[in-house]
């Protein structure tokens, strides 16, 4: 009977000792599970808030028209100078305002991009046709006109800047360089005319930059018609002049008819 005291007492011990070993600092989790270290919360441009990797800095055209137009609204363009390409803290771009008619200068400008330059490849020129028409008092004065193309985030890929002498209207052509290594995708291109100090008025359009594939098919494409063509006016030519040569035969025998 002591036999089997013993032997009970035996085999409680090393339960009673495992029970207290889960009870204890190491048991609870503290070095159980090992130090896992916080996630710093990401913005949705991929970077964490304090990074320093890219910024915004976002460049805001004045309100326009300047001069609230019937439909009471106006209207301004918000672009990215910075290296982020989302849209976090992008002003708002439309506003309401209260009509009082014209007493000065007001232009409106209008801007299309031909079917050609609706699709082009990076590294080439985008063209548009501007067209300026005043719509408040005439007189002469200079407009100061910035064109500039931006991606779906706002971003600015180009921008150039001239000057125009206006009246009462004026029509004319723009190019804008596109760089070579813009990926391709959608954009718009903007022209922008600046006058009487601060008045400005501002037209867009979009267009789409190709992939790279596609330019090659395109350019071989074009190449080929080239080639054709040239061969074609070749032998055009050609026919012109053997018919000149033939009729100029022709006139000669019947100037020396035989006798």
């Amino acid at each position: 009977m002591k036999k089997i005291f013993l032997l009970s007492i035996l085999l409680l011990i090393p339960l009673i000792s495992a029970g207290a070993y889960g009870a204890g600092p190491y048991g609870s989790g503290v070095y159980g599970i090992g130090y896992v270290a916080p996630v710093s919360p990401t913005s949705p441009d991929g970077s964490s808030p304090s990074s320093p990797s890219c910024t915004y800095d976002w460049n805001c055209t004045n309100w326009f028209p300047v001069d609230c137009p019937i439909s009471e609204t106006q209207e301004r363009i918000c672009i990215n100078k910075g290296t982020c390409t989302g849209t976090i803290g992008m002003p708002d771009q439309i506003q309401t305002c209260i009509y009082d008619g014209f007493t000065e200068p007001l232009f409106d400008i209008f801007l299309k991009i031909p079917q050609r330059y609706k699709k082009i490849c990076a590294g080439n020129k985008i063209k548009a046709k501007i067209n300026l028409k005043n719509l408040g008092k005439i007189e002469l004065l200079d407009a100061f006109m910035t064109y500039w193309v931006i991606n779906q985030n706002n971003a600015l890929i180009a921008e150039i800047k001239d000057t125009r002498a206006i009246t009462d209207k004026l029509k004319f052509d723009i190019e804008i360089q596109i760089p070579q290594q813009t990926p391709f995708g959608d954009y718009r291109l903007y022209a922008q005319i600046n006058y009487a100090e601060d008045k400005i008025a501002i037209a867009g359009e979009s267009f789409e930059i190709t992939d790279e594939a596609t330019c090659k098919s395109y350019s071989r494409i074009l190449t080929i018609v080239a080639l054709i063509i040239g061969l074609i006016i070749i032998m055009i030519i050609i026919i012109i002049i053997l018919l000149l040569k033939r009729r100029k035969a022709m006139t000669k025998v019947q100037n020396n008819p035989k006798r």
